[in-house]
C-alpha cells in the first residue's frame, strides 16, 4: 500500500477498481511506455511498473503529491529486484496536467494513458485535444471519471483526433466509473 499524501480531494484509485483496470489489460505490462497523468498517489504508474512497464511517466500539479511520488519512487526503485525483470524508467514530472501533456514530444506513442483528474471539472475535455499526439493506434486509454462515458466515443475520438475508438470495458465502483477505451479493432 502507497502512503497517500495529505491533500485535499486526493482520490486515490480504490483497490477493486485498479485490481479490474489489470485483469482487463491481461496483467502484464512488459516493456509498456506508460502516462498516468492527474497521477495523485500514482497507484497506477506504479502498479504498471510492478507488472513490466519499462517507462512510467507520472504528471501532477500538487506540490505534496510531488514529494510523496519521488519518496515512493525512490522507494520502489532501491528495492528493486534483478528477477523482477529490468528496473523501470520512473520520471515524475511537475505541472498542470493539461499544458504538460499538450507540450509532451514523446519519442513513441504511449502503451497506457491513464487520466484520473478531479471529478465535476473540465479538466477531462480540456486535456483530450492532447492525446492524438501522445497515442498510436493500439494505446489504451483509462479514464476514470464521477459518471458514465458510455458514447462518449466519438467526442474522445473528435477533440483527440484519434479515429475507431471505442469502449472496450467499463465498471462502476462506489462514486468512480472507470472506462477503457481502446482502437475498436483491438
Amino acid at each position: 500500500m502507497l502512503p497517500v499524501a495529505p491533500v485535499e480531494g486526493l482520490r486515490p484509485t480504490p483497490d477493486r477498481v485498479r485490481e479490474t483496470l489489470f485483469n482487463w489489460l491481461g496483467q502484464d505490462c512488459t516493456g509498456w511506455r506508460v502516462l498516468d497523468a492527474f497521477a495523485g498517489t500514482g497507484a497506477l504508474g506504479f502498479e504498471a511498473a510492478s507488472r513490466g512497464a519499462a517507462e512510467v511517466l507520472f504528471v501532477e500539479q500538487n506540490r505534496k503529491a510531488i514529494d510523496f511520488l519521488n519518496s515512493n519512487r525512490s522507494t520502489l526503485l532501491g528495492r528493486w529486484q534483478g528477477d523482477w525483470g529490468p528496473k523501470p524508467v520512473l520520471t515524475v514530472r511537475q505541472g498542470e496536467a493539461c499544458a504538460t501533456l499538450g507540450a509532451l514530444k514523446p519519442a513513441a506513442p504511449f502503451d497506457l494513458i491513464a487520466l484520473d483528474p478531479p471529478f465535476g471539472t473540465d479538466l477531462l475535455h480540456r486535456c483530450l485535444p492532447a492525446l492524438g499526439s501522445l497515442a498510436g493506434p493500439s494505446t489504451l486509454i483509462y479514464i476514470e471519471w464521477g459518471e458514465s462515458l458510455t458514447g462518449f466515443e466519438s467526442d474522445l475520438g473528435n477533440k483527440a483526433a484519434l479515429h475507431n475508438i471505442a469502449l472496450l470495458r467499463q465498471l462502476k465502483a462506489g462514486k468512480v466509473h472507470a472506462h477503457l477505451f481502446g482502437s475498436a479493432t483491438v
